[in-house]
């Protein structure tokens, strides 16, 4: 059986970005699909941004059957510096002639010279630092609150007590 090709794609950093971005899509009220092959985009994970690379954007780009690219990377330290270096792969190829030098507010997406569309954020919102759990704890609304700031404590605490783990926020 031949490997379903979606041509709408999504290059994202890493597992978390690949479960939370179908249920933002839902909550939002639009139907992610039932099954793989009927999904709205296809999301890839890439293992880290170090991964998302020109190779990369270049092969997603010249795939006949790819219409639509979505980048999406957390900011971490520097959105300024994540866009530049996206920027820097993406100019090297043919088909993408101008990106502006900053990132717009609101995120970027471009039709390239042969007709299809690419698009990039930069998390949590293409300016400041973070990534997409900063972003999420943006939608927690404001009588939430005590109940974030106690999430955010408990991992610290456990942490002092000798647990092991990775804490993302």
């Amino acid at each position: 059986m031949a490997k379903h090709y979606h041509p709408k794609r999504l290059l994202v950093e890493g597992q978390d970005d690949l479960r939370v971005i179908p249920e933002l899509i839902e909550k939002n009220g639009i139907n992610w699909g039932a099954k793989k092959e009927k999904a709205i985009i296809s999301i890839q994970e890439c293992g880290g941004y170090e991964n998302i690379t020109y190779d990369l954007i270049y092969t997603e780009l010249q795939t006949g059957r790819c219409t639509h690219l979505g980048l999406m990377v957390d900011a971490d330290d520097n959105a300024s510096l994540r866009w530049q270096s996206i920027r820097n792969a993406c100019l090297q190829i043919e088909n993408i002639s101008h990106l502006p030098e900053q990132i717009p507010e609101t995120g970027l997406i471009i039709n390239t010279q042969d007709g299809k569309k690419i698009g990039v954020w930069i998390m949590p919102d293409n300016i400041i630092e973070g990534m997409l759990e900063t972003f999420l704890g943006y939608m927690i609304p404001e009588q939430g609150e005590h109940l974030w700031q106690y999430a955010q404590e408990v991992p610290r605490e456990a942490k002092n007590k000798g647990a092991r783990f990775y804490q993302l926020v």
